[in-house]
């Protein structure tokens, strides 16, 4: 494991942001060292987290939790103090500061899976002015109780969503901050409080307003609103037209329930009226309707059946003979393949082929991720490159990828890089790897 040595002087430390009021969560039992650091930037590495936190005081150790397949960051770390009065300083000091131009959550380090998967004491607060940010939002929750953390949804360009989650350290403050304020206003905006629920928790959203399309021309919304009036009562109807007046062939209808909505749907949707066949559904913003067909187009793109794998990520020493007995305990294996540099050392890639596709579904479903020779695998089947290209384009803007072909040249040349400043590759994915930087003796 690399160790760095830190030369120069610590920087100054940070003036405090917060009030000496502000009630800090206790640390967990047994853990008082440790903190969470979550919503970094995806280029924060150990070394700029090293700095930042040690202006507090003198630090153990700093992992930064990476992918073990694409080795990028996951954004999030974990920051081990010497002493515990510096971890509880760092939380009261750093909390919702910037690093690199985005601003970090911390909390303490909760091992128990328990207390972080129950939701226990988490709020969910919607309606938010886009001024406010983590800190106000804390100041105003923070009366009712300790909390553990508070964080706003935001933007890729760091932009509010106008929502976010305060988790309280007990449900009882939870509650209180709840009966109070909920619908009160904050900054001209009438507040939303709610428990936090998980996806699978959450009850689908209701909607009364129709999308439909593939209307004749001389289709009216007198004519529409009479078409889907025998489903409910309708509230209003709407054909969108050109600058010239002319139909655009689609438009809306908004049912004064739910349930009329959903039966005119299931008795519309597919009708033929006059020469063209009707598409109603609900209606969507445009980034919905986006998700919404790009996975209708997954679920009906055929699973590819093939007895052909891809395998990559794999150890130098790895050979033909090494495949075929490892990826032998799933099947008849017919044919295996280690592709070579023209000096004959291994790529890390290689393909095998089953006697049986079915074989070939499971050595994917079990050795994919597996650890073999200290490297993890990555098995997949095997595309031609037609498949491959158009599944791509399916997933990815066509410019993102002559963005792409223009970079090709420069990260060819960049590849190899001086080994002083070279990250050790070999360093585990989990969440118990990453270094320390020590100091000089």
């Amino acid at each position: 494991m690399a160790k760095c040595v830190l030369l120069q002087a610590s920087p100054p430390r940070p003036p405090l942001l917060l009030s000496p009021r502000r009630l800090l969560p206790p640390p967990p039992t047994g853990n008082p060292f440790s903190l969470y650091a979550g919503d970094l930037h995806p280029s924060v590495n150990e070394i700029d987290l090293y700095i930042f936190f040690s202006a507090i005081g003198p630090l153990h150790s700093v992992h930064l939790c990476i992918d073990r397949f694409s080795h990028k960051s996951l954004r999030y770390a974990y920051i081990n103090f010497y002493f515990p009065f510096n971890a509880a300083d760092a939380l009261c000091r750093l909390n919702h500061m910037e690093l690199k131009g985005k601003s970090i959550r911390l909390m303490w380090c909760q091992r128990d899976p328990i207390l972080r998967k129950t939701g226990i004491g988490n709020l969910f607060v919607k309606n938010l002015d886009l001024s406010i940010h983590e800190t106000k939002l804390e100041e105003v929750f923070g009366i009712f109780g300790r909390i553990l953390s508070c964080k706003i949804a935001k933007e890729g360009d760091g932009k509010s969503k106008g929502f976010g989650f305060v988790q309280f350290d007990s449900e009882d403050s939870a509650l209180d901050a709840l009966d109070v304020l909920n619908g009160c206003v904050l900054k001209g905006k009438i507040l939303t409080v709610a428990k936090y629920l998980k996806k699978s928790e959450r009850k689908k959203p209701q909607f009364t307003n129709v999308y439909v399309k593939n209307l004749d021309e001389n289709f009216t919304e007198s004519s529409l609103i009479e078409k889907f009036s025998t489903y409910g009562k309708v509230t209003s109807a709407v054909i969108m037209n050109d600058k010239e007046g002319k139909s655009k062939g689609f438009g809306f209808v908004n049912f004064e329930s739910h349930d009329n909505a959903k039966i005119a749907i299931e008795a519309l949707n597919g009708e033929v009226i006059g020469l063209k066949k009707l598409y109603v559904g609900k209606a969507m913003m445009k980034a919905a309707r986006d998700s919404f067909l790009r996975r209708t187009h997954v679920q009906k793109t055929k699973p590819i059946i093939t007895s052909n794998l891809y395998v990559r990520n794999l150890a130098t020493s790895v050979n033909e003979k090494d495949l075929r007995e490892v990826f032998g305990a799933f099947g008849c294996v017919v044919f295996t393949k280690v592709i070579r540099f023209s000096n004959g050392v291994s790529k890390g890639i290689a393909s095998v082929c089953f006697s049986k596709p079915e074989d070939a579904m499971k050595a994917v479903k079990n050795l994919n991720g597996f650890c073999y020779h200290g490297k993890y695998m990555k098995v997949t089947v095997a595309m031609s490159r037609e498949e491959y290209a158009r599944r791509l384009q399916t997933l990815f803007p066509f410019t993102f990828f002559n963005k792409v072909r223009n970079l090709k040249p420069y990260l060819e040349t960049n590849v190899q890089k001086d080994d002083d400043h070279q990250v050790n590759e070999t360093k585990s994915s989990s969440c118990n790897g990453g270094f320390a930087l020590q100091d000089p003796k």
